[in-house]
């Protein structure tokens, strides 16, 4: 079974996912915030999505993605090409036994999806491949679980610091189904009603504290 300790989204997470409707206007859109550039991490074959990293410390990251022009005629599933700047759109949480973590979420009564093997190659030629189970979305702001395939350097490990991630906390008009899923994924967060669906991911980088969103 799936470590029953709860933990604090902020833990938690594994990676948080920073769209762009192009890449360099995400690289550019963090750089002029923080000081940091992101360093460009490789495609998504068959994914559509290109995407450049940022460490925020061991284990955690920000993930810059974007549509891969290289792969224009693979569907846009996340409506990248849509957004009119950069926004926070998703958000991984990390899990070493990635079967418990489908078990105990599905005893819950909440479905779910995979595990996906996943895979993207980096430019210096080394292959990064793991596996993610998505959950199904009856609210906005629904995280999916990754697990790293063990030897698969973990984009946190050589990607520019951008900082420290200070919290990670949730806006939505359906707190209540928010937290009841993170509760069967054993995560608790900082979540508040509003109209509007939001994560925010507030950071300590060279420039000070700032937040995304």
């Amino acid at each position: 079974m799936l470590d029953v300790s709860v933990r604090d989204a902020t833990d938690a997470f594994d990676h948080v996912l920073l769209g762009a409707p192009d890449l360099d206007v995400g690289i550019r859109w963090v750089e002029e915030r923080t000081g940091v550039r992101a360093k460009f991490g490789g495609n998504h074959p068959g994914g559509g999505t290109c995407n450049a990293l940022l460490s925020l410390g061991t284990g955690r990251y920000l993930e810059i993605i974007a549509p891969d022009p290289a792969q224009a005629n693979v569907p846009d599933v996340r409506k990248l090409r849509e957004l009119s700047s950069p926004s926070i759109i998703q958000w991984a949480i990390h899990t070493e036994d990635i079967a418990a973590a489908k078990s105990t979420v599905e005893a819950a009564g909440i479905k779910t999806v995979g595990p996906q093997p996943g895979s993207r190659q980096r430019p210096d030629g080394k292959a990064l491949r793991w596996q993610t189970l998505e959950i199904e979305q009856t609210t906005p702001l629904v995280p999916f679980f990754i697990q790293w395939e063990a030897g698969s350097p973990h984009p946190s490990s050589d990607s520019p610091r951008l900082g420290t991630a200070k919290s990670l906390y949730f806006e939505t008009p359906q707190p209540d189904e928010l937290r009841r899923i993170l509760h069967a994924a054993a995560v608790q967060a900082d979540i508040r009603k509003s109209g509007v669906p939001r994560i925010a991911l507030v950071v300590q980088t060279p420039r000070g504290e700032i937040e995304m969103s």
